[in-house]
């Protein structure tokens, strides 16, 4: 196979099957001699805010000197960087030698009659094999969708888990209230394994995770807030002390503190197993971290910011850290959003905070028309165009800012990854 045949192959695998489970990637992980066994884990679910702290977590066990893999999920601007090593994507030719081998191994499955494995289930079975080949210590997991049947939710029980913010969410899949999807989320809690929970989770999640908890056998930890004070806040990310040490973190919003301090107490934790990492390695970490694709700034003159807040949730997050650290500045967005999000709360949002807005659409089947963007957009913002192509739209919202404003860049992981892409190779 060549590189664009691998993905071709990847990307024809049908993504959802009719018969949810986790029966097919055990079968898969079987027949590959069950990678998934020789590596231990932070496991990470959550609605908003698990991408960033399964970075953090990534960042701080390869400050203390472990070889760590983490799986993103999904990718910004190449595939390759669903499945990392100490934060390197992994390259061309082992993502197809990889592709050959697992698709070797799903053909004597379907050759018994087993069932096939689905597109992510595939990808997360590679994902284990390069770890375990490549002699991983920890895997820093990210859930993909859910947790109880997610494919990741396969490993043995992991070091630490954390449930990130919980919000409402492909409720198709997961539930209409935040206990039906709490419950979903919870489907990672794994008897004897510490919880952390996110600070500001709303009572009806934290009851479903303190029962889950209790009925597993696993310690339930939340980040004290009477030991956290706060000692600036900007673009370039925050400053806090925590329980008596102080913290950098390199991502902007007020968002990115409390998932920081979930991840300070996942790595505490993992005392409870044997692993003791001191507070001033997880500072470092932690100010290394690099995290992509929220609240991203990929270019300063003009400010250009990125962010993929694509659901209520993630959209309130954003439009907080505008108003807080963005007041005064004039906006240009440039905002792209799929028909199956909640795209009626999230585009006036963003339109009402801007000065001009540039509808696009995402390079996916399941895209909002750009005119049917701008539509919404329009009763809210005085300048509003539609801009179909993502390379376009990105140039004209570059012509309508100022070398003093900021062009933000939201909505969909499609819009964002493109926009990057084209604004590096402007460069």
């Amino acid at each position: 196979m060549t590189y664009d045949e691998t993905l071709e192959y990847i990307h024809s695998i049908k993504k959802f099957n009719t018969k949810p489970g986790l029966h097919r990637i055990e079968n898969l992980l079987r027949e590959l001699g069950n990678p998934e066994k020789r590596m231990r884990y932070i496991h990470i679910a959550g609605t908003n805010g698990k991408g960033s702290a399964t970075a953090m977590c990534a960042s701080v066990l390869q400050t203390a000197g472990y070889k760590v893999g983490s799986f993103i999920s999904p990718f910004l601007e190449r595939f390759n960087e669903r499945m990392q090593i100490d934060g390197v994507p992994i390259p061309d030719d082992r993502l197809i030698t990889l592709t050959e081998r697992v698709k070797a191994a799903a053909d004597r499955m379907t050759e018994r009659g087993l069932a096939h494995p689905t597109e992510f289930e595939f990808v997360t079975a590679m994902a284990f094999e390069y770890w375990a080949e490549e002699g991983c210590d920890f895997v820093s997991l990210e859930v993909g969708m859910g947790g109880r049947l997610d494919a990741t939710n396969v490993i043995p029980s992991p070091d630490a888990a954390i449930i990130a913010h919980l919000d409402l969410d492909h409720c198709h899949y997961l539930g209409y209230t935040l206990t039906e999807i709490a419950y979903e989320k919870c489907g990672i809690i794994k008897r004897g394994s510490p919880v952390i929970c996110y600070c500001e989770q709303a009572d009806e999640s934290i009851a479903v995770i303190k029962k889950v908890c209790a009925e597993r056998g696993a310690a339930f930890i939340k980040p004290d807030m009477s030991k956290l004070e706060i000692l600036s806040e900007g673009i370039e990310g925050s400053r806090f002390v925590y329980d008596g040490t102080t913290y950098d973190v390199p991502l902007m919003g007020r968002h990115q503190i409390m998932n920081t301090l979930g991840v300070i107490e996942a790595i505490r934790a993992l005392k409870l197993r044997g692993v003791c990492i001191p507070d001033s390695v997880i500072a470092e970490g932690i100010r290394n971290t690099k995290w992509v694709g929220r609240l991203e700034i990929i270019r300063r003159d003009p400010m250009v910011i990125i962010d993929a807040a694509h659901n209520p949730d993630a959209v309130r997050v954003l439009t907080g850290a505008i108003d807080k650290l963005m007041r005064g500045r004039r906006i240009v967005a440039v905002m792209g959003i799929l028909a199956d999000k909640d795209y009626h709360y999230c585009i006036p949002e963003i339109a009402k905070r801007a000065d001009a807005f540039v509808a696009c659409t995402p390079t996916s089947g399941r895209a909002l028309d750009a005119a049917d963007c701008a539509e919404v957009a329009k009763p809210h913002c005085p300048h509003v165009e539609a801009v179909p192509d993502i390379a376009a739209a990105v140039d004209r919202g570059l012509e309508l800012t100022g070398s003093d404003d900021v062009m933000l860049i939201c909505g969909s992981l499609y819009v964002i990854g493109n926009a990057k892409t084209h604004i590096r190779s402007k460069k």
